[in-house]
């Protein structure tokens, strides 16, 4: 990755927006928090954790139980010596927030990246995961091996996820059932151009 560990550890300028949360039909306008993605360490281990809980795991087939997330956190910490995987925590004022990561795969024949994230109880309905998919959109369009789409795949039924797709400009593909975890999910293909002419 261009410019080292410190590449991934950037805020696109540390902003901190305005966004609106929408209650019944009164729109509020709230603060955002500043959003920072930290290369995965050690310390995120709560993270993922915290993430495995029935209701955190509900579109991607159920939790996947403690020795199963100690092997995906190993699995994250050797992604930090580079290759085909890049894992971060994502921290909303100073705070974990949840994690997000992008990782090689193939799509129909062709080479490609996927992203996948998520976003604790406390911090979900702020902005969080828009602004944590924006930076990774940056760095996927100029810090690492250069591929022409990302992909992702939220299940049907996870709204939110395939509002935030939609909103951070991926294109809607169709669905597509998808193996994960030792289950098989139907999900919306989500792409986006990361290069385009």
């Amino acid at each position: 990755m261009k410019g080292g560990a410190d590449a991934t550890s950037r805020t696109v300028d540390e902003r901190s927006l305005t966004g609106v949360i929408e209650v019944g039909a009164v729109w509020l306008t709230a603060p955002m928090a500043t959003v920072i993605l930290r290369p995965w360490a050690p310390e995120h281990l709560p993270l993922l954790l915290a993430a495995d809980t029935a209701d955190m795991t509900r579109f991607l087939g159920g939790s996947e139980g403690e020795d199963a997330v100690l092997r995906r956190h190993q699995n994250y910490l050797r992604s930090r010596d580079g290759g085909q995987e890049w894992m971060f925590a994502i921290e909303a004022d100073g705070e974990g927030a949840g994690g997000i990561g992008f990782w090689t795969t193939e799509h129909d024949g062709e080479a490609a990246y996927e992203v996948g994230w998520n976003v604790l109880p406390a911090w979900q309905g702020r902005g969080i995961a828009r602004e944590a998919l924006s930076i990774v959109v940056d760095i996927l369009r100029s810090d690492v091996p250069p591929l022409p789409r990302a992909y992702a795949y939220p299940s049907v039924d996870n709204a939110p996820s395939n509002a935030l797709c939609r909103s951070a400009g991926f294109a809607d593909h169709g669905e597509r059932d998808f193996p994960f975890r030792g289950t098989v999910l139907r999900t919306r293909v989500w792409a986006l151009e990361l290069h385009p002419a």
